[in-house]
């Protein structure tokens, strides 16, 4: 979500002063009436990592999107997107009958789809549908061709870093607070006002505001929610990272930040990545 402009404080962009001192890419590099994808990040960020390796420089791939990393860093391409009539279609099922009937109908047609996407978010779930019923390769296979690549165009060490569920969860509470107090409520009034497209509209904190500003909740329901789906959000963040292959975890609660910024540079070293 970081790739939209107008959208710096629910995305919890890099400061001004972050920005000067080191060179950043794909940061608010699209407006927010445009649609998003996968496929659109890895091609956009590719070029990104040309652009660092021709200064001579190592690229530092940060971020906590599994899917948009593998598409990145896995060598493999994902499917195309479904067709608009095919997305119009289950975008209407979903609203005439419902997100579970959706995902009952997906768990008919693509089971392995089903067990894998978050049929919680009615974006992936439609796409799934539409992907599946064009007869193209399923959510499910796309993941797994990602996961079990064995080359990828790029030489990759990659580090997970984690902290206890309690001291993770207190952090995330606190980030809420400071995006509410810091001008996120004031941000997403604005976009309201202009364009708002499908993808952008799915950043954590957007829908919550979005049904504070009109008095449908309270501001403290809506942080209460904003919360709790940045909680599940965080989960999906470490199956993801759990599932790769050679990953570097690092428990923060154990090493004090110095000491684990000191063992990835140790790291690097040994590997050969810098000198």
């Amino acid at each position: 979500m970081q790739v939209y402009r107008g959208l710096a404080v629910i995305t919890d962009q890099p400061s001004r002063e972050m920005l000067a001192a080191v060179p950043h890419h794909m940061i608010a590099v699209a407006p927010l009436s445009e649609e998003y994808s996968a496929g659109r990040f890895a091609h956009e960020a590719q070029e990104a990592l040309k652009q660092v390796s021709a200064r001579g420089c190592l690229p530092i791939v940060a971020g906590g999107t599994g899917l948009y990393n593998r598409a990145l860093l896995g060598g493999m391409a994902l499917a195309g997107e479904p067709s608009p009539a095919a997305r119009e279609k289950w975008e209407r099922f979903i609203l005439e009958h419902g997100e579970s009937a959706a995902a009952a109908r997906l768990e008919q047609i693509d089971p392995d789809a089903a067990a894998v996407i978050d049929v919680r978010n009615p974006r992936r779930l439609v796409r799934a549908l539409a992907a599946a019923e064009s007869s193209g390769p399923s959510m499910a296979a796309e993941r797994d061709r990602l996961w079990t690549a064995s080359s990828s165009p790029y030489r990759v060490i990659s580090f997970g870093l984690e902290l206890p569920r309690d001291q993770l969860y207190a952090r995330i509470d606190a980030r809420v607070d400071e995006m509410l107090a810091g001008g996120a409520i004031e941000e997403v009034r604005r976009a309201l006002e202009g364009g708002v497209s499908r993808t952008a509209s799915q950043a954590i904190g957007f829908a919550e505001i979005g049904q504070y500003l009109p008095g449908g909740i309270s501001i403290d329901e809506a942080r209460a929610a904003i919360r709790q789906k940045s909680r599940r959000y965080a989960k999906r963040q470490l199956t993801w990272m759990r599932k790769m292959p050679d990953i570097v975890r690092i428990d923060l609660a154990e090493e004090a930040f110095p000491a684990a910024l000191d063992r990835i540079i140790d790291t690097l070293e040994q590997a050969g990545f810098i000198p």
